[in-house]
């Protein structure tokens, strides 16, 4: 009788398994699968994935790990991945990716998983030409990092920046790129607090069937924990990602 309870058990615990494979397979889905790729140098890249790992399950429906090289990409289940948040800066790609690699992460990307580019992510792997069709422009230089940046919305209309302010500060640096490729679309520009010119902060772009969003801002750790900037990251996370979750 225990044998009898005990695969009957067994039986019931398998269906159950097999129902809700199925019913994940053939639903909304619940929940974006993501990875935060931090590292490199210059930056406090530690703090970076401990704000943004604790900030954006709060704001989207949202599974993030957090990954410190191109590793990633070899898993099987890389396939599943919805969006990749880059934070890193990396100079070379010795030891960060291989070959195979640098080509899963273009094909990923071109067959629709969504890229947010945060900060210096934009001028890492500076001699792989392919990485920078990514974000539509070259990294030229930067200013001051102990500055304050004003980052002015230009496009209140776009998911990306809806619920967030019309400008807001974060202590940063400013970027200045070459002029960005014809289909890159602008949606917020900033400036050093105090001065007039105004530069490209935040933008958008295709790349094959994936988005691609680039957000300049910013250098220091408590720049993440500013509300409007993690409204910024977490929308242009839903926006990029390939499947948005039912919540």
């Amino acid at each position: 009788m225990a044998i009898r309870r005990l695969w009957l058990a067994a039986v019931l615990l398998l269906a159950a398994s097999l129902l809700a494979g199925t019913a994940a397979a053939d639903g909304p889905k619940q929940k974006l699968n993501a990875v935060l790729w931090v590292g490199g140098h210059s930056h406090d890249f530690k703090a970076y994935g401990e704000i943004l790992g604790e900030a954006l399950p709060k704001l989207i429906a949202i599974d993030i790990t957090v990954v410190r090289d191109g590793a990633f990409l070899d898993a099987a289940e890389v396939g599943k991945l919805d969006v990749i948040l880059m934070n890193h800066c990396f100079d070379s790609d010795r030891g960060v990716l291989n070959d195979a690699q640098k080509q899963k992460l273009l094909e990923l990307v071109r067959g629709g998983v969504g890229v947010v580019g945060i900060h210096a992510s934009y001028y890492s792997f500076v001699k792989w030409d392919d990485f920078r069709e990514l974000f539509g422009t070259r990294f030229i230089k930067h200013g001051s990092s102990n500055v304050f940046v004003t980052v002015r919305i230009t496009n209140d209309q776009h998911p990306i920046t809806r619920g967030v302010p019309s400008s807001f500060e974060v202590k940063s640096e400013l970027y200045e790129s070459k002029p960005l490729a014809e289909d890159c679309r602008v949606l917020a520009v900033a400036k050093e607090k105090g001065k007039d010119r105004e530069l490209p902060s935040v933008w958008t772009r295709d790349f094959g069937k994936g988005k691609v969003v680039t957000i300049l801002p910013a250098h220091w750790p408590e720049a993440y924990r500013v509300d409007a900037f993690q409204k910024l990251i977490a929308n242009s996370t839903v926006w990029a990602a390939r499947q948005a979750p039912t919540r």
